[in-house]
């Protein structure tokens, strides 16, 4: 014998409004990296690296706006391969009547850059100017681990 259920609109309606509600939620976690929970996962900061040649040199050129370079920089060279590390922090904050905007960006990243053989570690050249990182390998033959200054500007610091 089959049961009588009394259909309620009203419960329905709210079992469907849930229902779309979740299927939004999961669909903004997914987009962030999630697995249908709400979890979200840092974003990676990579930024591209132009490789090019200009003569016998090998130039490097990363964008790395938001950085400090005398604080957030790290270039060092071990093993024939150039190690760029950096890390930012941006913040933004607006004020109004009632109101206050702020946003925080961060990550960090590393960059691993096989380089020719023979480069002078000691020749190697680095500047930073307008949120663009160049760095000049020059051709040559040494090998050793060494941290690489970085200038900023058109201004040479030691």
């Amino acid at each position: 014998m089959a049961n009588i259920v009394r259909a309620d609109p009203f419960t329905d309606l709210a079992a469907s409004w849930q229902r779309d509600i979740d299927r939004m939620f999961r669909s903004i976690a997914e987009s962030f990296g999630g697995s249908g929970g709400m979890t979200a996962r840092r974003a990676d900061w990579l930024p591209a690296a132009d490789v090019l040649t200009r003569g016998d040199d090998l130039v490097i050129r990363l964008e790395l706006p938001g950085i400090d370079p005398d604080r957030d920089l790290e270039i060092t060279i071990e093993d024939n391969t150039l190690h760029i590390r950096a890390e930012r922090q941006e913040e933004d904050e607006e004020k109004g009547e009632g109101y206050i905007r702020r946003e925080t960006s961060y990550g960090s990243f590393e960059r691993a850059l096989p380089l020719p053989s023979g480069v002078k570690a000691e020749d190697l050249k680095a500047n930073y100017e307008n949120g663009v990182l160049e760095i000049v390998v020059p051709r040559g033959a040494k090998r050793e681990s060494q941290r690489v200054k970085v200038d900023v500007g058109s201004q040479k610091k030691k």
